[in-house]
This record gives C-alpha cells, structure tokens and sequence, in this order.
C-alpha cells in the first residue's frame, strides 16, 4: 500500500474484527480488483463487534464522484451482505431513479458475469420501478428511488443511501425506526455513500460532523477531501480569493490537492481531464466535486431579521441625493441597483431600484438613473459585478471601486445599522428574503463578508445595498430638493419596489 492516499477523516468505533477480507475476495471472484483506498474503505465498513454483530449501526463512505465508491466500496459492501451472510432484505436507494437503475443494471453485469453467483440467482425483476434481486436461499436486493419523506416503505436489514447529499431529513425520520424491529433478531445497518454536501445536505452533515469528530460508537466514517475548506481554502489572496481561473496561487489550481480528494487521480482519472474540468465548472462546483469542500450554512441570520423588520417605515421619504450600489449574481444569473440616501431625520433611507434576470441591462438602466444626479456609484470590482466596469464606463460612470476592507467594514456598518436601527427602508421583499438567507465568509483581520456559497437565496440586492450604504457615509451629503418621481411598471421578471415613487425613482 505504498501508494496508498490515506483518507483525510477515518473513523472506527471499536471491533473485534472485519468481514473485509470475504468481501474483497468476493469482488476478485466476479471481477473487479480493488483499488488499496477501497480496501480501506471496505474493510472498515464491514467492522464487526462481539457475536459478529456490526460494530455500527452506520457507515459512510465520502469521496469525490467518479473515484469507485459505488462500484469498488459500496458494491462489494452490499454484494457480500447478500451472497455471504444469512438470507434477508436489502434496499439499495438513490435520490433519482436513474442512477438506482445504474446500480440495478451494475449488479445484473456482474451476475451475468459470474457463474458461482448466476446459479444462486432465483429471479431478476426488471419491471420499471420493481427492479430487484431475488436468490434461491431468501435473500433480496432491490432498487428504489426515493421520495420526499418517503422512509417508512423502506425495509431491510441494510439499507444503502447513495448520493447521500440530496438525503431529506424527514425521510430518515420515518425510516430509522422501521428498523426497530430488526434490533434483537436481525442486525441492521444504514450505508451513506456520498460526495461532499451541498447546502440542503442537513441530514448528511451531521453524520460528517459526528465522522470527523470521532468518538461515535455507532458509525464508521471514511472521507477523502482535500485540506482546507472555502472559509480557509490556503489560497495566496486568503478567504477573500475569486478562484478564477486567473487568480494567482489559487487553491483550486494545486494538483496535490487533487490527489487528496481523488485517489484514483492517475490511474482511472486523467490529471489532464480534471484540468479541462476546472476550466469548464464554475470554482463553486469544482471546488465541492474535485476538492471535497463541502456548502455549509451559516446557523441563522447574520443580522438579526426581526432588527431588520423593526427598521421598516412605509412613509420613509428620502431627502437626499441617491449613493447607487451595483451588485451582480454569481454566472451573471441576476443583478440589483439599490440606493442609500439621507432622510430629513439623519437617518438613511434604503431601496431597491432595480432588480431583474442577467446583468447586461444594468448600463442602460444606470444611465438613465444619472437623471438624479447621484452622488456616487460604487461596486466590488473583483465580484461579478466588476465585469460591468467597461459597460458603465461606455455610458459615462465611474463607480467608485471598493477594496476587500472596504467590503468588511461595510458589511459590519450594515450589519451594526440594522441591529441598532438606525437605517430605514420600505419592506422590499427581495432585501428581506436575502436577508434572511444570507451566509457570511470571514475575510481576516476580524472583518467579514456576505457569503453567496453560504446563502440560499440571491443576496445580490443585500450586496448592493450593504455597498451602497458604506459609499453614503463616505461622499459629502447634499440635500436639493428631490426629483419628480418615476414609476416603473415591469412585467417581464423585473421587480420594482411599489413606493419608489416616495424616493422619486
């Protein structure tokens, strides 16, 4: 095993031996030789404690797609379960039909394949959504696609969950305890097989939590993943890195990283494959799929949402002239111009603007707001919205550009205006929602940043205004009298705040 890449998280609770050694000769009888990591992994999911019983009631195997898990790991797993150990139900399941049909077609191969397994095959059932393998001595293995809460039809002494990270948890809350019945006469055991998760993996992550902390007497946990994470992904700019193809030193770009989180890296998969994949997936994606760098949450708001809803007046009429904050969704899929101005109080005023689906309006869109003779417009130039920079320049705007501290100490001014409520807005249901969802990064320094990883909704109109903001306190106030409004109507994806017509937009 001198080539051996050790996982980065393994996790045994203690046993007295492992069933391991049966299953890998059982693989090398239908043909498939395991790779030394599926050794690994196999011989520590298939862990046994006193009177052969499992040493854990769940297992989970975490590794980047297309590496073997389902065919070198979870395979062999399952086909010794049902081939080796005494006659019972097995359920293989998987979030989409397809790929349970994958497994199903899988295993028919290497039946088909095998005479020492064929004979002691009853039946195959290749009905569409009834596909299963039925043995002569008792023992079954079907294949089913999951629903939404849909545990409680799911039976078995073992239980395969593949593609983990889409696993809801209500469905496990009605699935654990119909394996109550199986504790003293059967030995169940639920098998996670998964690449990293995703933000709705809720149920998934508490397993990696309790993996990765050890210590758990009921689960096996085996994970590969590169070091770091994207709070601390060891890229040469820090947190605050855009992970573009361009970004110097950036973590995405280091090989051995790779290596880490994909240790067939070489021999099944082509380093030079994986480098047309990092130029061809978004750094999000590529990050969770090739590094193993999981999407967490944040727990709760960042700014507290009810501080949010009490800063809230439907009469707030703005006195001053507009600062503009431009903002623009990851891939260009939205983009938000959101104004901060003085109100006669002192206090200042907050709107969405404009908000729609792409970002290539927003040049025209700003030229026409220049009617309100703003005093500033301001963006992050190294997010997304720094591609409009040459658009706004051809219409004649300069917006003033902000630095990574410039972004922290923006966001803790927003986040200190609204807790102590000294900011005002209309109720924009798009500033509301972001806000609720909003994740936040940290960036050194004790700063912060709002996260798009880490939110679940588009935050581009909390960016904006978080910008926006931040350039009111920093320009010279002015306050003319303000513009005779204009109202927009869009109906084609577009939402306008219903009292912009108060703040004269």
């Amino acid at each position: 095993m001198a080539d051996l890449v050790t996982p980065a998280h393994l996790w045994l609770p203690e046993r007295t031996g492992s069933y391991g050694d049966e299953a890998i000769d059982l693989a090398a009888m239908y043909g498939r030789v395991l790779d030394d990591e599926q050794r690994l992994a196999v011989d520590a999911m298939l862990s046994y404690g006193p009177r052969g019983r499992w040493a854990a009631f769940e297992s989970a195997v975490i590794e980047a797609r297309q590496c073997g898990k389902t065919g070198g790991i979870i395979l062999p797993v399952t086909l010794f379960d049902l081939f080796l150990l005494p006659p019972d139900k097995i359920v293989w399941t998987a979030h989409l039909f397809r790929t349970a049909r994958e497994a199903f077609n899988d295993v028919v191969g290497i039946i088909d394949g095998c005479a020492d397994l064929s004979r002691r095959v009853k039946k195959i059932s290749y009905g569409n959504g009834e596909e299963g393998i039925y043995l002569h001595s008792g023992a079954s293995l079907e294949f089913l696609a999951r629903s939404k809460g849909g545990g409680r039809g799911i039976g078995g002494k073992r239980v395969v969950m593949d593609e983990a990270l889409y696993l809801a948890g209500e469905a496990m809350g009605a699935l654990i305890p119909t394996l109550a019945a199986r504790s003293v006469s059967g030995d169940p055991q639920i098998v996670y097989g998964s690449s990293a998760g995703v933000l709705g993996s809720d149920h998934l992550r508490s397993v990696r939590d309790r993996g990765r902390r050890g210590g758990d007497p009921s689960l096996v946990y085996v994970e590969w993943c590169a070091p770091g994470s994207w709070d601390d992904p060891g890229c040469q700019a820090g947190p605050e890195c855009a992970h573009g193809l361009t970004a110097e030193g950036c973590a995405l770009d280091d090989e051995v990283l790779w290596r880490a989180a994909n240790p067939p890296l070489g021999r099944r998969i082509s380093v030079v494959y994986i480098r047309r994949e990092r130029r061809a997936l978004p750094p999000a994606e590529f990050g969770r799929e090739r590094l193993g760098w999981w999407d967490d949450p944040v727990s709760g708001s960042v700014v507290p949402l009810q501080k949010w809803i009490d800063c809230l007046d439907a009469t707030s009429a703005p006195a001053g002239r507009p600062v503009f904050g431009i903002d623009v969704a990851p891939g260009s899929r939205s983009a938000a111009i959101v104004a901060a101005m003085w109100r006669d109080d002192g206090l200042p005023h907050l709107e969405v603007v404009a908000y729609g689906p792409g970002s290539d309006w927003v040049p025209a869109r700003a030229d026409v707001l220049r009617k309100h003779r703003p005093l500033d417009w301001v963006l992050d130039p190294t997010g997304p919205a720094g591609a409009l920079l040459p658009g706004l320049a051809a219409v004649g705007i300069e917006p003033r550009q902000m630095s990574s501290r410039d972004l922290g100490q923006a966001c803790e001014a927003f986040a200190a205006a609204v807790t102590n409520e000294t900011v005002r807005h209309l109720g924009d249901e798009l500033m509301t929602r972001a806000i609720k969802g909003a994740g936040r990064r940290e960036i050194g320094d004790g700063l912060w940043a709002w996260s798009r990883r880490k939110s679940d909704v588009d935050i581009c109109p909390l960016v904006g205004g978080t910008e926006a903001l931040w350039a009111l306190s920093v320009v010279p106030p002015a306050t003319p009298a303000p513009p005779a409004p204009v109202v927009a109507d869009r109906a084609d994806g577009w939402s306008e705040t219903n009292e912009l017509a108060e703040a004269g937009f």
